[in-house]
């Protein structure tokens, strides 16, 4: 047995020869600092938004205007990853919903808390209903705790 071990570590790994970096040649990093790159931005954003302001008519310009403010708040839009647990049933039905909808859950989700933070008596509401089925998975994690306890403790 240890001689195929030792044949495995002297082993001669195949060497792969130097890639040639593709993206620096279509896309060089910039040696300029972020925030002369962040107002060369805004500056193309402006000049975009004044070239479009001759040829859109006034309800136009307002969207527009407000769709380039939005892109602005951007630059400090960071997301983060989560996981979370659903009920099959729910998650079927989120599923189809933003299916249906063209959207994502996380978008849908974001949405909600944002019109719930808005409305603080329907957020009272879902919270309490959150608490309730907070309860209930409890119950039903204990019960299969205990199952699985009473099976190892029958088959010991």
């Amino acid at each position: 047995m240890s001689n195929a071990l030792d044949r495995l570590v002297n082993k001669k790994k195949p060497t792969v020869p130097p890639r040639i970096d593709v993206v620096e040649e279509i896309l060089p990093i910039p040696s300029e600092p972020k925030e002369k790159i962040a107002q060369l931005t805004q500056d193309a954003i402006k000049n975009l938004s004044q070239d479009s302001k001759t040829s859109l008519s006034q309800d136009n310009n307002a969207e527009t205007s407000l769709m380039v403010s939005e892109l602005r708040q951007g630059d400090d839009f960071e997301t983060v990853r989560n996981t979370i647990r659903l009920d099959r049933a729910i998650d079927d039905s989120l599923r189809q919903l933003c299916h249906d909808e063209r959207i994502t859950k996380e978008t849908l989700l974001e949405a909600a808390y944002l019109y719930l933070e808005a409305h603080p008596t329907e957020l009272k509401e879902v919270v309490r209903t959150a608490r309730q089925r907070l309860q209930r998975r409890k119950a039903i994690a204990d019960y299969k705790r205990a199952k699985t306890m009473q099976e190892r403790f029958l088959k010991s």
